[in-house]
């Protein structure tokens, strides 16, 4: 009796460590903004260096491919929104992707042409828009 008293419990202790780690299992979107914030913080250190135009091309198409991923996907919080409201919510979020897409295209354009003032302009609307962007769609995040 004991036994299976102690080894229930040893299993649903196991099964609530599982689902404890379930929950915190980062979904797509999360995996793309990783990726993408991670070749941004890059970027920002080295976007001015005429030595490493090459990689930060390469890192710029990483992001872009992620911004393209990621506006395929929606947001955690959209589970959040009502019904009524859900179709606008993603579509501003939509349009925010395809904003973020655009100042990607400008910093590349100012990196391929060495125009350090605009990859400097490029790198602070990026993170403008990285602000606005978890303000509105990841509000919990900290």
């Amino acid at each position: 009796m004991k036994i299976k008293l102690l080894s229930t419990l040893l299993l649903t202790l196991a099964l609530g460590c599982f689902a404890a780690f379930a929950e915190n299992e980062p979904t797509p979107l999360e995996k793309e903004m990783k990726t993408m914030n991670k070749s941004l913080r890059t970027l920002k250190k080295q976007a001015e260096d005429a030595a490493k135009k090459d990689e930060n091309l390469a890192l710029i198409a990483t992001i872009k491919k992620s911004v393209e991923a990621s506006a395929k996907l929606e947001p955690a919080e959209t589970k959040k929104v009502p019904a009524a409201e859900k179709a606008a919510y993603l579509d501003k979020y939509k349009a925010q992707m395809t904003d973020l897409a655009k100042t990607y295209a400008e910093l590349e354009a100012a990196i391929k042409d060495g125009k350090a003032e605009d990859v400097k302009k490029a790198l602070a609307k990026l993170s403008d828009q990285k602000e606005k962007g978890h303000k509105d769609f990841a509000p919990d995040e900290k």
